[in-house]
C-alpha cells in the first residue's frame, strides 16, 4: 500500500491540495471572513503553480515538434523560474494572512519588518545575477521556515491574550497554523541533508519522497478539516477568524 502511494505521490499530493482548496473556497463562500480569504488565495496559488510546474516532467520526453524542441532548449526548460515567483508570493501571502489576523500594531509591524528585507534581497539578487532561471534564492527555505515559525508564534501569543482563546478550536486559523508549523519543522531536516539527495543514495531518496508525501497529506488534510470543522461550528455560533 505504501509503495502504491509512493508511486502515485504526485497525483495524491495534487488531490489533497485540491481538496483543501475546495474546502477553503466553500468556507469563504459560506462565512464572511476576509482574513481567511488571503490563505485560500495562497492555496489556489499553490494548486495553480503545481499544475503549471508539471510541464517540466513532460520535457523529459523527446518529441519532434518544433515548439517542443524550442521550449526544451530555452531557459524555461526548468520550472525553477516559476517556483522562484511562487516562493516570493507564498511568503508574502502567508505574511499578509498573519498580519491581518493581528490586532497588535507591534506584531503587525514585526511581520512587515520580516518580509521587507526578504523582498528587497530577492529583487536585488535576481536583478543583478542570472540566477532567476537557474537556481532558487540562497537560503530561501531557511528564511521561509524562520518566518513561518515567527508568524505562528506571534499568532499564538495574540490568541492567548484574546477572548478567542476559549473558542480556539472553532478557528480555521488555529488549524492552519498548526499544520504550517508542523510542515516547516518536519521539512527543515530534509533541507539540511539536501546534499545527500542524489540518485546513488536510493534509500535516502525513497525516504525523502515517502516522508514528503505523508507530511503533505497530513498538512492539507489538516487545512481541509479546519475549514470543515470551523464551518460546522460557525453555524452554531459566530466566529471571528
Amino acid at each position: 500500500m505504501i509503495d502504491f502511494f509512493f508511486n502515485n505521490r504526485h497525483i495524491l499530493t495534487f488531490l489533497v491540495e485540491l481538496i483543501a482548496t475546495i474546502f477553503g473556497s466553500y468556507y469563504i463562500l459560506k462565512v464572511d471572513n476576509s482574513v481567511v480569504k488571503v490563505f485560500v488565495y495562497y492555496l489556489w496559488l499553490t494548486l495553480i503553480v503545481e499544475s503549471i510546474g508539471a510541464y517540466s516532467f513532460l520535457l523529459l520526453e523527446n518529441h519532434d515538434l518544433q515548439w517542443f524542441i524550442n521550449l526544451k532548449n530555452s531557459v524555461f526548460c526548468s520550472n525553477t523560474w516559476l517556483y522562484n515567483i511562487y516562493d516570493f508570493l507564498a511568503i508574502g501571502l502567508i505574511g499578509l494572512f498573519y498580519s491581518n489576523l493581528m490586532t497588535s500594531t507591534l506584531f503587525k509591524n514585526s511581520i512587515r519588518v520580516i518580509f521587507i528585507p526578504y523582498a528587497l534581497f530577492a529583487f536585488a539578487f535576481f536583478t543583478f545575477t542570472d540566477a532567476f532561471f537557474v537556481k532558487s534564492l540562497p537560503y530561501s527555505f531557511i528564511f521561509g521556515t524562520a518566518s513561518i515559525c515567527i508568524y505562528v508564534i506571534l499568532y499564538f501569543i495574540e490568541l492567548m491574550r484574546s477572548d478567542e482563546l476559549l473558542n480556539f478550536y472553532k478557528l480555521p486559523s488555529f488549524y492552519i497554523s498548526i499544520a504550517l508549523l508542523i510542515w516547516y519543522l518536519c521539512f527543515t531536516p530534509l533541507f539540511i541533508f539536501e546534499s545527500y539527495f542524489h540518485a546513488m543514495n536510493t534509500k535516502f531518496v525513497e525516504f525523502r519522497g515517502k516522508f514528503l508525501l505523508f507530511i503533505n497529506i497530513f498538512t492539507y488534510a489538516c487545512y481541509a478539516f479546519g475549514f470543515w470543522y470551523s464551518l460546522k461550528k460557525s453555524k452554531l455560533s459566530p466566529i471571528r477568524q
